[in-house]
């Protein structure tokens, strides 16, 4: 067929040359984008299950435009501690006075640390078999799914969500902020909005809500009103 276009004005619309077909128009068209995904057992048991309490700092709270300056992560076997994932990453963002102000993560320390093509398979790696917590996970989770996006990645990760569960549970709190229900359950900031510091607490948090307000839920599939995808 394409002998017989030749001399056809369609010719090069139909059978451009390799240098008129830009290596980002190809790429766009020719790749396969990769899927992470974990599905837990609908009766898997909470208490007894892995997990994966995470939290990110970042430059700001737009998902597509700011980029994660740090993740930390506490992985959980009979919701007690068994390792800890933290790390830095740089990024060509400039950050404002205001996230330096709020986390304590300046400019100068994201230098010479690894890119977040570097931290995230490790990151995968480590919440590999297990269940993710956050607090407020709508947002944790949409800044992991664009990070993961940008490096061809589709997540595909269940996050069990604190702030959800907390907005039901504890109704009669006057507000479901981190710091408020540290307050709740007699738990204290090492570091307040660095990531470790804050997991620790929502650790706390998380076995305070299964242990007290939701001691009747078992069972992965009873937590699906908190889950986020």
């Amino acid at each position: 067929m394409s002998a017989q276009l030749g001399y056809s004005m369609f010719q090069d619309v139909l059978f451009p040359v390799a240098e008129q077909v830009s290596a980002t128009a190809a790429a766009e068209v020719l790749q396969l984008r990769r899927v992470k995904r974990f599905v837990p057992a609908k009766d898997l048991n909470i208490l007894g299950a892995s997990i994966v309490v995470f939290d990110l700092e970042t430059t700001g709270l737009d998902h597509q435009v700011d980029r994660i300056i740090e993740i930390g992560a506490i992985k959980l076997a009979g919701l007690e501690p068994i390792a800890e994932y933290s790390s830095l990453v740089e990024t060509d963002i400039e950050l404002t006075s205001d996230i330096v102000t709020l986390t304590g993560i300046t400019q100068e320390m994201l230098q010479g640390q690894p890119q977040m093509g570097a931290v995230l398979p490790e990151f995968l790696r480590f919440i590999e078999g297990s269940i993710l917590v956050a607090h407020n996970a709508e947002f944790d989770m949409g800044m992991l799914k664009a990070a993961c996006s940008r490096q061809g990645l589709e997540l595909e990760w269940p996050c069990f969500c604190t702030l959800k569960m907390a907005r039901e549970m504890l109704a009669d709190l006057e507000n479901k902020k981190l710091d408020t229900l540290a307050a709740h359950y007699g738990l204290s900031f090492e570091s307040r909005h660095r990531a470790i510091g804050d997991i620790k607490v929502t650790v706390g948090v998380l076995a305070g809500l299964l242990r007290q307000e939701a001691a009747a839920i078992e069972r992965w599939d009873q937590l699906q009103p908190y889950v986020v995808t």
